[in-house]
């Protein structure tokens, strides 16, 4: 049987020897934590992508795991995983959702470049009056701040959107984050609302500009406190 840790291994020995962009794992070890083998989808640069050879260099890389267990390495080159991300080929969009990332270059990097990204369009929605998509990128921008924050001291990327459980997960890791009682719930409330059969965003129904500036404005508090203390880490 093949086990979670078992797949973090190899991750690890892919990257010492061929300094990929992205290690995914998917399959039965990523939805259970075991399985009967190992699936993975390794993303290289184009210029250090020399197709079956690379796929083959891997694999003998990987001998000692082998006696083990069967790894099944999916290869494929950035430009080519951008163009069937793009495409929404079912098999590729099955391993981008299901998927467990178990190595990006610039991980936290790039969560914390996505938190920016949703909190500037959630303020850019604001200010149109668009106040239901305003508070649910407000909340998309908290979500990903947080995950960056725990990804950086190791932890495993869970795939939920609860700010609460990332709260809980974030004492574990003694992750300070600024968010009040009524801010979890309120901000929890946005994206349990996400969708248009649920009876609007908040208790009180569809959420009003009142509502989108405080979420806008609690997303900006925490992107503040999170900066704040990375320049105190860093001094």
């Amino acid at each position: 049987m093949v086990t979670l840790d078992d797949a973090k291994e190899v991750a690890t020995e892919i990257v010492r020897g061929f300094d990929p962009l992205l290690v995914t794992l998917f399959g039965s070890v990523a939805r259970k934590n075991v399985g009967n083998d190992l699936d993975l989808l390794v993303v290289f640069d184009d210029a250090h992508y020399h197709g079956m050879r690379t796929e083959s260099e891997l694999q003998i890389s990987l001998g000692k795991f082998h006696r083990k267990f069967d790894i099944e390495p999916f290869t494929l080159p950035i430009s080519r995983y951008l163009t069937l991300l793009q495409s929404g080929e079912p098999f590729f969009s099955t391993i981008v959702r299901e998927g467990r990332v178990l190595y990006m270059v610039n991980h936290v990097n790039e969560w914390l470049r996505q938190s920016d990204e949703e909190l500037r369009t959630a303020q850019y929605l604001l200010g149109g009056n668009f106040y239901r998509s305003a508070c649910y990128h407000a909340e998309q921008s908290i979500e990903k701040l947080l995950k960056a924050r725990l990804i950086e001291k190791g932890w495993d990327l869970e795939k939920t959107h609860s700010i609460r459980r990332l709260l809980a997960i974030a004492e574990e890791y003694s992750v300070r984050v600024p968010l009040t009682e009524t801010d979890v719930t309120f901000i929890d409330g946005i994206y349990r609302g996400r969708y248009p059969m649920d009876a609007g965003l908040l208790p009180q129904g569809e959420p009003d500009g009142n509502d989108a500036q405080r979420a806008v404005e609690i997303a900006l508090s925490l992107t503040a406190s999170a900066e704040k203390s990375n320049h105190g880490s860093k001094a």
